[in-house]
């Protein structure tokens, strides 16, 4: 149903301070100012930062965004003033996001599904420097942020359309990259999601997007969860994984202390010894987990730095 998941998102202060924690900290290459938006007056800042330069080779890109004035001078249909609602949709949850952004080739049909249904959503209309369509799911435009999880199940999903974000031909077809040095980043493997009740998350999936997961829901011994997984068309699209604690554990630890919400954005790299040299060398902190289906998974936790978020890296074949 989906082409690829756009973003593994982590909402920020400040979006240059972010770029600099995932360049500096995490080894993301430099970022260009073309994947940013750090002009004031729109209500928002961004950065799709990049762990691979290409996007046919890491189609998901980490997101920073930022809450920021807006100007009046500004053309209302530039601006977004709803965030702060959709945060505060999320509760005390210290790790947040305005919205799991997923790609579709035919929005309209996705939309025409909603309308029939009667779900809740707004049709956000494009307007350049961004012409395409959005969709928000679990609001309306009457009522802008006002988020309620019975359309998406608590996932806070944004559809925007695939040609508008990749409308090159080559971005299915990664090439081969076999020169790259050990440690490198190769692409984001997963957006990972904490729900409360991951059936009620599954059927109003189902029910309003006809979108089922590729595996589970299953229990995971290694998360102490039920677990859910949906896949993307795009071969090297990360995955957006869905855990319900049933067991204590760190997992369940967080459900209880904050809510459902965003968790850890697992990246790949192709020597994860080496990855962990590497941070050494940045003098950034980080944890060895075993994990059963990756082996041995680094994580960095850059909240002191700023940076609300969970960074995982752990071993994938290079065109895997």
């Amino acid at each position: 149903m989906f082409d690829f998941l756009i973003n593994a998102e982590v909402f920020v202060d400040d979006v240059a301070v972010a770029e600099r924690v995932f360049v500096d900290r995490l080894g993301f290459p430099e970022q260009r100012a073309s994947w940013s938006g750090k002009a004031p007056g729109y209500g928002f800042t961004w950065l799709f930062a990049r762990v691979h330069p290409s996007m046919a080779m890491s189609p998901t890109r980490v997101e920073a965004m930022a809450v920021a004035p807006v100007d009046p001078v500004i053309d209302p249909a530039l601006t977004i003033t709803f965030l702060p609602q959709l945060l505060a949709a999320q509760g005390d949850r210290p790790w947040k996001v305005h919205a799991n952004e997923v790609a579709t080739s035919d929005i309209r049909r996705v939309a025409r599904r909603l309308d029939e249904l009667g779900c809740r959503f707004y049709t956000m209309p494009g307007v350049p420097p961004t012409p395409h369509d959005r969709l928000w799911l679990g609001w309306t435009e009457k009522e802008p942020g006002a988020y309620q999880p019975d359309v998406d199940g608590g996932l806070f999903l944004e559809i925007c359309e695939t040609a508008a974000i990749a409308p090159r031909q080559s971005f299915w077809d990664p090439p081969a990259d076999t020169a790259l040095p050990p440690g490198t980043m190769t692409r984001v493997l997963s957006r990972s999601w904490i729900v409360e009740d991951l059936r009620y998350t599954l059927s109003a999936l189902d029910r309003s997007l006809g979108w089922r997961p590729v595996l589970g829901p299953d229990r995971d011994p290694a998360t102490g969860c039920l677990r859910a997984v949906f896949a993307f068309a795009h071969p090297r699209s990360a995955e957006l994984e869905l855990l319900e604690p049933v067991v204590a554990g760190e997992v369940k630890d967080s459900l209880d202390s904050w809510g459902p919400g965003s968790w850890a954005i697992r990246i790949g790299v192709n020597d994860v010894p080496a990855k962990a040299e590497d941070l050494r060398r940045r003098g950034t902190a980080f944890t060895t987990h075993p994990d059963p289906r990756h082996g041995a998974t680094l994580r960095v936790d850059t909240g002191d730095s700023s940076v609300p978020g969970l960074f995982e890296f752990s071993l994938t074949a290079l065109n895997a």
